[in-house]
């Protein structure tokens, strides 16, 4: 079969990243824009049992809704699949059903958000199947019946319409147990070149070396699609990877999108070695946790080519930390030395900090930015508390109340609780990123990097400035 795996467009207001918060998406600086990674593995797996595929991304190319249509039909798929994410569901939902129409050909919609809501998504006539979970199998497996003629009964991860238009939703399919057995990710079907990251001169890639995360974070979008048990992809397979962007595509840039990158030290010990016995010129950043870091580990990794690493604080309040964030920083000497550790290594580091968890009070708001304060990164990063569909967040919060997709882009809070409303909240987190940027020694270090301090107020005020000041 001839089939079309497609990004669609961002809304109007903002860029959105489908693959964050665990495939639910977020809005994103408008200098960021990752590669849709997970079309690409699914990409791979379809190549690999000899169907023709094109990844469609439309914000590489820089369309909107109508110049996407246009393109994605003018490509004579034989099935075509939509990414999703929750703020931009509504209108991936409108192109998809568009699609559907003038083509005539099946359409599928995958996506965490679509997982999670998958009744919803077929109370339109947008899609034919909705792709639960993680996709490449699934996609792979129901593109082959669409090939051979057969009925979709039995597709483990799918939910489908038949032909009397009663919705079928089949089992869910097991979680992928052998990361190693998918092949490298299909980097030849995009446009590489067109994807870049705030402050970083040429392009970036992601490359997910790991899934899933035992920390069980109540709002964890990642942990909720990828499980708790920690699934990984050996040293070598990985080094496979990295050496195919590198020398195939000439990209020195990578992000590693696991959830969790240092949870096995000896695995990324192992990637390091790796790394510098292969003399691959990368800068590469990736997203951990305190306390499965060290020294050792953080010395080995600067060596390897480490830039930047991001890292979950979430909440310097104890209580909200064992309630709602698996715990990950409770030490806050722990935090410090290896955020001082970070410096000594020259890695740049990210504070990831949340604001609005249900029991949140002002003073324990307080508690975080004195948190963020202390350890002082060289970025930090404030959201909004968003209960994504099936998250215990989610079930803790939603009850009988429809919450609006549209607003979950990490950066608006849905609804308050009994201590701050919904637009009170929003204030803190403007509050928060000023009183840690404006402070005078900062803001001296941030103008000795004027490109990035303009990045950082494009940012903030395209994500904030529409609201208000």
């Amino acid at each position: 079969m001839r089939v079309v795996l497609v990004n669609p467009p961002s809304p109007p207001e903002f860029r959105v990243s489908r693959g964050l918060m665990g495939g639910f998406g977020m809005a994103v600086n408008p200098g960021l824009l990752y590669p849709p990674i997970e079309l690409a593995h699914v990409a791979s797996l379809l190549e690999q049992r000899g169907h023709a595929v094109v990844i469609f991304d439309a914000d590489a190319r820089g369309l909107d809704a109508d110049g996407a249509a246009a393109a994605i039909l003018a490509e004579r798929a034989d099935f075509v699949c939509f990414d999703s994410s929750s703020t931009s569901l509504a209108l991936d939902l409108a192109l998809a059903a568009r699609v559907r129409r003038e083509s005539g050909k099946p359409v599928g919609i995958l996506g965490s958000q679509v997982t999670f809501t998958t009744p919803e998504v077929f109370e339109g006539d947008a899609v034919d199947i909705v792709v639960r979970g993680e996709p490449e199998a699934t996609v792979a497996e129901l593109v082959d019946r669409l090939a051979a003629g057969e009925s979709l009964e039995g597709v483990a991860g799918t939910s489908w319409r038949d032909s009397s238009g009663e919705i079928v939703h089949e089992p869910e399919r097991e979680k992928i147990a052998d990361l190693d057995s998918l092949p490298i990710p299909a980097r030849h079907l995009l446009d590489n070149a067109a994807y870049h990251f705030p402050g970083l001169d040429g392009p970036v890639t992601t490359v997910k070396s790991s899934r899933g995360c035992p920390l069980n974070c109540s709002f964890c979008g990642y942990t909720l699609a990828q499980g708790l048990r920690f699934r990984f992809r050996s040293p070598e397979h990985v080094l496979r990877e990295l050496e195919d962007l590198h020398k195939n595509h000439g990209i020195r840039h990578v992000v590693f999108r696991d959830p969790i990158f240092t949870t096995r030290k000896d695995r990324v010990h192992a990637i390091c070695d790796g790394i510098l016995e292969r003399g691959l010129d990368l800068a590469w950043q990736c997203e951990t946790a305190v306390k499965v870091l060290d020294p050792e580990l953080l010395e080995k990794m600067a060596k390897a080519g480490c830039t930047h690493i991001s890292l979950g604080v979430e909440s310097g309040n104890d209580e909200i930390q064992r309630k709602h964030c698996g715990a990950k920083l409770l030490d806050h000497d722990q935090a410090q030395s290896v955020f001082d550790a970070c410096r000594k290594y020259g890695i740049e580091t990210r504070a990831f900090c949340m604001i609005g968890f249900p029991e949140e009070t002002p003073a324990m708001v307080e508690e975080t930015l004195d948190l963020v304060r202390r350890l002082d990164p060289d970025q930090v990063q404030f959201c909004a508390v968003t209960a994504y569909p099936g998250t215990p967040l989610h079930k803790m919060l939603a009850g009988e109340r429809d919450l609006d997709y549209a607003r979950m882009t990490g950066f608006r809070a849905l609804e308050g609780n009994e201590f701050m409303t919904a637009a009170e909240i929003e204030d803190k987190i403007r509050q928060a990123y000023k009183s840690f940027y404006l402070r005078p020694h900062r803001l001296l270090r941030e103008l000795r990097s004027p490109r990035r301090l303009a990045s950082k107020v494009g940012r903030y005020f395209a994500l904030f400035g529409k609201r208000g000041a």
